[in-house]
């Protein structure tokens, strides 16, 4: 192994911090990203309501993932971790004000304010990045991390229509969660006030070409995912799906995700990331490829379902790849901002790929992005020892 592969592999100390810290820190991560599962619940209502039209859902949906990625990545490069609580608490009450006001306006109002909204979510996201990027186990608080943000996001999805929306409408359900910003406003304010410095590089804390590639990698990934993720329900009718039977392939798609999750816990770091990621991608090609066929009903129906496993199952591996490839830490504060990034290229790219012709055209789009990561993935992995 040559000097540059061991400084790679080399354990940087970092503080870990206190359980009690790491556990509010990641409450508050996962109310960041409650409206990543619930936007076609809000959206969906609100175009019912006839608040924005068709067009403007998905306009909604991708300014919202990327202000939140964005905000991200800018509050991991310049925001300071210290004085936490009062930043933690100020924002999350922002975001609670973003969701009574999306209750005010439609149409490009509604756009504007889950700007903000996105913006405050990035924030709040940010603090559970740098929790998870100083744990002393980076893949398994990753994967507890996954594991419950996509629990509460089934939990909510699930009992907002049958309960507060029955009456209320999507102003019911942008109340609630509005509530539960609040309430973790309040958490915030038990959780950490300062974080430990992460170790600086010598070059003054830029990032190098391979945490760069690493990132690609990941907003690559991601784009593969959603671009195959928003197109599933006219793939399964093309299958043969009547919209009840795609309703539950995709429903069971998302239960599996939280298996992922619980897996990769599970599984930690017995099995190098790159490695790992590689034969994930190499399942998730095969599931393409299979789509690509036209498969009937239940070959579908299994498709998405091992794809959903697959999804949650690789994001903690992604954090352990970036802190292999950049042991100070410092690429995998900017994971957050490249998934979401990479989430809400995606499905604009497919779009404009699809346009008015076949669905399949998705599948494209979705194989190439997935492709290019495993290439990066497959330059980044760290060569045998001769």
């Amino acid at each position: 192994m040559s000097v540059s592969e061991a400084l790679v592999d080399a354990q940087v100390p970092v503080a870990s911090p206190p359980r009690w810290d790491a556990a509010i820190s990641q409450a508050v991560g996962v109310v960041a990203l409650l409206i990543a599962g619930l936007q076609p619940v809000i959206l969906g209502a609100m175009e019912r309501e006839e608040r924005l039209s068709t067009a403007q859902i998905g306009l909604a949906a991708t300014v919202e993932l990327m202000a939140l990625g964005v905000a991200a990545g800018l509050a991991a490069a310049f925001l300071k971790p210290t004085n936490i609580r009062l930043k933690m608490a100020l924002v999350c009450l922002l975001h609670a004000g973003a969701m009574m006001a999306t209750t005010l306006v439609s149409g490009v109002g509604v756009i504007l304010v889950r700007t903000l909204a996105g913006a405050c979510a990035g924030v709040m996201l940010w603090l559970a990045i740098g929790v998870i990027a100083r744990s002393s186990r980076p893949e398994r608080a990753s994967g507890v991390f996954v594991t419950l943000q996509t629990f509460a996001q089934l939990v909510l999805a699930a009992t907002l229509p049958a309960t507060v929306m029955v009456h209320g409408g999507v102003n019911g359900a942008l109340t609630c969660l509005a509530v539960i910003s609040v309430l973790a406003a309040l958490a915030a304010l038990t959780g950490p006030d300062r974080l430990a410095a992460l170790p600086k590089h010598e070059d003054g804390g830029r990032l190098d070409s391979r945490a760069l590639a690493g990132l690609a990698a990941v907003f690559l990934w991601m784009a593969f995912i959603v671009a195959l993720w928003v197109y599933l329900e006219p793939l399964a009718a093309q299958a043969g799906l009547s919209p009840r039977e795609s309703g539950m392939a995709i429903a069971l798609a998302l239960g599996l995700q939280v298996l992922g999750g619980v897996a990769a816990t599970v599984v930690g770091d017995r099995v190098p990331p790159a490695r790992m990621l590689l034969g994930v991608g190499v399942l998730n090609a095969t599931i393409l490829a299979v789509l690509w066929s036209g498969p009937g009903r239940l070959p579908f129906a299994a498709c998405v379902a091992a794809f959903g496993f697959l999804w949650l199952f690789a994001l903690p591996f992604q954090t352990l790849l970036l802190i292999r490839i950049d042991p100070t830490r410092r690429a995998s504060m900017q994971l957050g901002a490249a998934q979401l990034l990479g989430s809400s290229a995606g499905p604009l790219a497919a779009s404009m790929v699809v346009g008015d012709g076949p669905v399949r055209r998705a599948l494209i789009l979705s194989a190439a992005c997935l492709i290019l990561a495993l290439a990066l993935i497959s330059l980044l992995r760290p060569k045998s020892p001769a």
